[in-house]
């Protein structure tokens, strides 16, 4: 009996250390992508954002033409969404940002945005579109991993989609 118990203490061991070391051997097989949303960005701002996993596939939808949603998924599960949003001019940012879930506890900051470390909503800046008159164009990023989130992090993805978003045809 107690030869039996000491077997499977052992091979319990075993399996959680096998286990254990699985975890750690993940890794990203598939290559960060380098564009959302048709604008460039450097892999290194996303990266921190995206699970591993085999593959990614991003995909482009405007569901309305006041939106534009890009999203990037890991091995089939939702992982990184960056989305590009118009909202009429008088529209509060505070209103636009209570639209992101990942934003729940994030308050303004000092440049205007709301950033957590899975979220931020940011104003494009000086952005006119003559399809969206009266309008203002807001950035909007959401991670689908919460123990991927890092507020620093987020802020820079986030700034830097906004200034490339800014860049682009989007905006006049």
């Amino acid at each position: 009996m107690a030869r039996r118990a000491l077997a499977a203490t052992a091979a319990l061991t075993v399996v959680g250390l096998v286990a254990g070391c699985s975890g750690s051997d993940a890794k990203k097989e598939y290559d960060v992508p380098r564009a959302f949303c048709g604008v460039s960005l450097d892999p290194g701002l996303t990266s921190p954002f995206l699970p591993s996993g085999k593959k990614i596939k991003v995909g482009q939808t405007r569901p309305v033409p006041s939106r534009k949603n890009c999203r990037a998924d890991v091995d089939g599960h939702w992982a990184l969404a960056l989305n590009l949003e118009w909202w009429e001019e008088d529209v509060s940012s505070t209103l636009v940002a209570s639209g992101n879930p990942q934003l729940r506890k994030a308050g303004l900051s000092p440049d205007g945005g709301f950033y957590s470390g899975t979220g931020a909503v940011v104003l494009v800046k000086g952005c006119e579109n003559p399809g969206h008159a009266k309008q203002l164009l807001y950035t909007s990023v959401q991670a689908g991993d919460p123990d991927l989130g890092d507020t620093a992090a987020m802020k820079k993805l986030a700034t830097a989609f906004t200034q490339a978003v800014g860049k682009s045809d989007e905006c006049s």
